[in-house]
This record gives C-alpha cells, sequence and structure tokens, in this order.
C-alpha cells in the first residue's frame, strides 16, 4: 500500500487533444513537466476536467499507463475510475494500481436520469474498496446530482480498508469540510476542495488538505498555499484574489475546458481542442475574455 499522504495542490491533468481528436502525447508529456516544474504536490488525471469521460477504454487505460511512467515517481499520482457499475470502476481501479498509480478517485454511479440510493452507493464505494489496497478519494460532486450526507460518508469510509480522502464539490463546502472534520466518526486522512480552487484560501481555514483545480496556472495555487502552509492567511489571500476570479470565470463562464486556450498561449500544449460536441456557448468572444483576464493576471507569459 502507497505509504504517501496526499496533502497540496493536486491539479487535473487536462488530456491534450490534436485536432483530429487523437491524443497528443507530446504536449501532454510538457503538461506533466508544466505542472510539477511550478510546484504542484501531485496530479490527477482521467478526472472531469480531463474528459475521461469523453474517452474510449482503450484511450483510458493508455493515458493512465503514460501519465504514471512520465510522473517516474516525482509526485503522486491519482487516477479516476468513474463509471455506473462496480465491476467496470473496480477493474479499472486495479488496473489503476497495477500501473503504479497511487490512489484513486470516484463519485457516486449515476447514468443518464438514474440515479442510484445510498445503500447502492456504499456497495459500489466498497467494492472499489475490495479490489485496491491504495487510498480512495470520493468526490462528492453535483454532477451525479447525489448529494451524499456527512454521516454517510464517513460510516462508508469507517467500514472500508482505503477509503482515506474526500474531494468535497457539492453544496456548501467549508461548512461540510468543518463538519467532516469535527466529526467524532472521522477516519479520514484529509478532505480536499474542488470548484476549481475559487476559496483555496478559505478551505485552508477550515481545515482542508489541499485542493484539486485545473491545471492552467500551478505555479499560483502553489504559491498561495506555501503562504497558507505559513501561517500567512491574509497575504495569501491578497496573492490568489486575482487568479481566484480567473478560477470562477473558468468554472462559472467558460466551464468544459477552455482554459486549455491559456496553456496554449504560454506553450505548454499544441493545440486547445476539446472532445465534441461543444456548447452552444463556445464562441471566440468568450475566447478572447478569458484570456484578457489572463493577462491582466500575469498569467500569460510575454512574447
Amino acid at each position: 500500500m502507497s505509504a504517501k499522504k496526499f496533502r497540496g495542490i493536486y491539479p487535473i491533468l487536462g488530456t491534450a487533444f490534436l485536432e483530429d481528436e487523437r491524443i497528443d502525447y507530446d504536449s501532454q508529456e510538457r503538461l506533466i513537466d508544466f505542472c510539477i516544474n511550478n510546484g504542484s504536490h501531485g496530479l490527477v488525471t482521467l478526472a472531469n476536467a480531463s474528459e475521461g469521460h469523453l474517452m474510449s477504454d482503450d484511450e483510458r487505460k493508455e493515458l493512465v499507463s503514460f501519465v504514471i511512467k512520465k510522473v517516474n515517481g516525482r509526485v503522486p499520482v491519482i487516477v479516476t475510475v468513474n463509471h455506473p457499475s462496480s465491476y467496470c470502476a473496480a477493474a479499472m481501479a486495479k488496473f489503476a494500481e497495477q500501473q503504479g498509480a497511487d490512489g484513486v478517485m470516484c463519485m457516486p454511479p449515476f447514468f443518464g436520469r438514474w440515479r442510484a440510493g445510498l445503500a447502492e452507493i456504499e456497495a459500489y464505494f466498497l467494492a472499489i474498496d475490495e479490489a485496491v489496497s491504495i487510498p480512495m478519494v470520493i468526490q462528492d460532486h453535483q454532477l451525479s446530482d447525489i448529494s451524499m450526507p456527512v454521516d454517510f460518508m464517513l460510516r462508508v469510509a469507517k467500514k472500508s480498508k482505503n477509503i482515506k480522502y474526500l474531494k468535497l464539490e457539492f453544496g456548501n463546502i467549508i461548512h461540510k469540510a468543518r463538519k467532516i472534520l469535527a466529526h467524532p466518526d472521522c477516519t479520514l486522512e484529509g478532505v480536499f476542495g474542488g470548484n476549481s480552487g475559487v476559496f483555496l484560501p478559505e478551505e485552508f481555514e477550515a481545515g482542508c488538505t489541499g485542493t484539486m483545480p485545473a491545471c492552467y496556472m500551478p505555479a499560483q495555487f502553489r504559491s498561495a498555499w506555501d503562504l497558507l502552509e505559513a501561517g500567512k492567511l491574509e497575504e495569501a489571500t491578497e496573492q490568489f484574489q486575482p487568479f481566484s476570479r480567473i478560477a470562477a470565470y473558468e468554472k462559472d463562464v467558460a466551464n468544459r475546458c477552455l482554459w486549455k486556450e491559456i496553456l496554449v498561449k504560454n506553450g505548454v500544449i499544441k493545440s486547445a481542442y476539446i472532445r465534441r460536441p461543444l456548447p452552444s456557448f463556445f464562441e471566440d468572444a468568450d475566447v478572447a475574455q478569458l484570456l484578457r483576464l489572463a493577462e491582466g493576471a500575469g498569467l500569460i507569459k510575454s512574447k
């Protein structure tokens, strides 16, 4: 079992695609190095912001193997294994562990309008737990349309061998984090924030272990994190403010990986291509506005 503790900034690795929709592995390697060289404590792949749900099973396995190989132990790698079937999710989790993953992450099972009940969700998580011997991260995300109660998540974690972390992205994250971490039955090693990391300082103040934002500004997240760890909350909040605004824009206005445009501008990846179909609100004006915000915050390198 992995002895690594997950703490700090764990960006969700985007997936670089070519215009013909094949994975661009040269760009993918540059993105991995960009995140690690700019201070990321760990990386997450195949998550929602990785477009993992838009890949074939073969692509997902190939990408997991590639990422783990290229990271080469420099930081922990967490692999998302979401699937409506506990059998398929457990098989993917087992594959990830065999490839060298340090942890796996999953949401409750859902498909179309079908939503699992709490008993089904518990059985699902425990089936994945049985398949691996590395830490599991349970993702409480509004995408599943299933808000898991605090008592329920802690009860399932206590029954498991490997559920050690939660990633909170549903409802009042800060309130929920405080409630979880103060609970007498909490057996977790940590709670991560999500939702693009908009409220990193406030989540840290609530006791969160770290955050899992998108991957286009790892240095800015790491700088704020170091200030927080040093007990400089006000300074961290002031330093992070312009970047939290970009993160909020990314989450609420320009979702679905439009931030790839920033990585292209900075020469990290070759193309900002996103797997189709695109949302109807993706227009040139959205790209221009996002880039203007990023330039104003000094996030785009001058040529």
